[in-house]
């Protein structure tokens, strides 16, 4: 098997998660990863470069290891880092010297073999990406990236979007000049910056390696200390200079070099102090990298998802007006999900801190001997204990959920006879709204109309929406309306003639893809329940992975609806 796909075939577009395949191309490896579009790396791949690395048998190893990691075809578009400059369209690699290539159409090739949209960048430019997208840099949108190696690479991020300049090729920022009659330089250029604080350097300096020259500096060596301060002045005054020129909010060290930080990091700070004014270095971050030798290869999926996002661009042989809508639709859908989902991690989170607090409290009283007897202080502990089984029990049901929402815990779907399950349900909640005096209206409902879908979470759902109208207001009535639709979809609607400002919260959420929430008021050991707005949240994903879908709508002059649009199952 090859893995080239057939030519004549349309890219597969999926709204339930859409991805895209970061390629790192390295000279020994080629590394691959699918990413969703919240940065999750959802399956990697390494498989060898072929040896010698002609241009056609690599790019059909990539070809074939596309098709390995995504048999379904799922993915939207391919990005790729090259060990080298590629020209400003992101389609010809122009040089890489240790493949041997030279103007090499690479997206052109490769997209006639995976049928999929195909985007590069040079390699440092896709690790600087990498680590503002995911990394070190990822709070920030204007970031410098130096990658420390053998030689020194360089990558800008300009609001958040890799700049390479007119053809492709700037942004070489280890090759600007800090001693004009320096040591020659591979460019052809005096003194640079490389010449000064690469491995190459270091070792013509010292003879060497970075990595002793870290180990003797961590044992007190008083030359290897003075060496990684005089690293640090040098590299300092690179920065400043760069510094001047794009006031980044963070410059990222990269590469093996930058292991060694804690011993040149020092001077560097101050000479960056002393070089630049205070205006121009307000706010900056000196960091080291986070991604390791993943940066690349995460940075090529960056990119690939940039292109998606760009609406005044297409790719060159997608130009049709249908591939490109449905590739802008996919993505924006992808986009969405990852707010959602973060929105949802957020939320969680937040809500999990109180009772941990409260807990943590309770704790520091029994510490500090703050409990006036033994018997107070053994009913701390079991306050305490009952409020951390409670805390599992709703972890255990927001891991439940995530497993759904990934796909690792399929749900049971099956044709569910609606009429069973409204009965169900109403049997359900029947105590609960007798004791708020609510009153449930539900019609008769065709015994032969079934739904696609989980039967217990479908059930939960229901339950969950309808304990949440009845303990808005007491007195309420409770409408249940089904109605079958041409669109092969059944309309279950819940009619609220509470007020719709007990439910303003949740609609106000659901408008703003679930915002960081405020402060919870403190109490002293708070009850491990998910919030209104956060089951809401559960439910509209669970769902979602049904194929199914929760909307609120309001109902003049005061009621709230709740649909739930369900497929409708084909029963024989």
């Amino acid at each position: 098997m090859t893995g080239v796909m057939p030519t004549s075939a349309k890219p597969t577009t999926t709204a339930t998660n859409p991805q895209v395949i970061g390629v790192d191309l390295g000279g020994t490896a080629i590394k691959l990863g699918r990413f969703d579009a919240a940065g999750q790396i959802l399956q990697t791949l390494t498989v060898p470069t072929p040896q010698p690395a002609e241009p056609e048998a690599v790019l059909e190893a990539i070809a074939a290891a596309i098709h390995t990691l995504d048999p379904d075809r799922q993915s939207l578009a391919i990005g790729i880092g090259t060990p080298g400059p590629v020209d400003e369209t992101g389609r010809i690699a122009l040089v890489a010297i240790n493949l041997g290539w030279k103007n090499v159409p690479l997206a052109d090739v490769l997209e006639v073999k995976v049928n999929l949209p195909v985007i590069a960048a040079n390699d440092a430019n896709c690790a600087g990406l990498g680590e503002s997208w995911l990394g070190a840099g990822q709070r920030y949108r204007d970031v410098l990236m130096l990658t420390l190696g053998t030689g020194v690479g360089g990558a800008v991020i300009l609001d958040g979007k890799l700049f390479v300049g007119r053809h492709g090729t700037g942004a070489e920022l280890g090759l600007i000049t800090l001693d004009p009659s320096g040591v020659t330089c591979n460019s052809g250029n005096h003194g640079s910056l490389e010449q000064l604080v690469s491995v190459q350097a270091i070792r013509r300096t010292t003879g060497m390696e970075p990595a002793e020259l870290g180990q003797r500096a961590a044992s007190g060596d008083r030359e290897a200390i003075a060496f990684w301060e005089t690293y640090g002045r040098d590299l300092g005054a690179g920065i400043a200079n760069l510094v001047y020129i794009f006031t980044p909010e963070a410059v990222i060290l990269g590469g093996g070099i930058s292991a060694s930080a804690p011993y040149f990091m020092p001077s560097l700070l101050d000479e960056i102090e002393k070089r630049v004014l205070p205006t121009s270095r307000e706010g900056l971050h000196i960091l080291t990298a986070e991604l390791g030798n993943q940066a690349g290869m995460v940075g090529a999926a960056k990119l690939a998802w940039q292109r998606l996002e760009s609406e005044d661009t297409t790719f060159h042989g997608f130009t049709g007006d249908s591939d490109t809508t449905d590739l802008h639709l996919a993505y924006h859908l992808a986009v969405e999900a990852a707010e959602f989902n973060a929105g949802f991690l957020a939320r969680t989170a937040h809500e999990l801190r109180a009772p941990i607090n409260g807990i943590i409290g309770l704790h520091q009283l029994i510490l500090a001997d703050l409990c006036d007897n033994p018997e107070e202080e053994r009913e701390f502990v079991a306050q305490a204990h009952q409020t951390t089984v409670k805390m599992l029990a709703l972890l255990d049901e927001v891991i439940q959920v995530s497993k759904i929402s990934l796909g690792k815990q399929p749900l049971k779907l099956q044709p569910v006879n609606l009429a069973g399950l409204i009965k169900t349900v109403h049997q359900s909640v029947r105590l609960y709204a007798q004791d708020r005096n609510a009153r449930l209206e539900i019609p008769p409902i065709d015994p032969k109309l079934h739904v696609e879908a989980d039967p217990d979470w479908l059930r939960r759902v229901l339950v969950h929406r309808l304990n949440h109208a009845i303990a808005q207001d007491k007195g309420s009535i409770l409408r249940f309306s089904v109605e079958a639709q041409p669109n092969q979809q059944v309309c279950l609607q819940l009619d609220d003639t509470c007020a719709t400002q007990h439910w303003q919260e949740a609609i106000d959420w659901m408008e703003t893809t679930l915002q960081a929430p405020k402060a919870l008021k403190s109490t002293p050991v708070p009850t491990p329940t998910l919030s209104p707005e956060l089951l809401l949240h559960v439910d509209q994903l669970i769902l979602e992975r049904m194929g199914s879908r929760l909307e609120l709508e309001g109902i003049p002059p005061d009621c709230l609806r709740v649909k739930f649009s369900l497929p409708l199952a084909a029963v024989s």
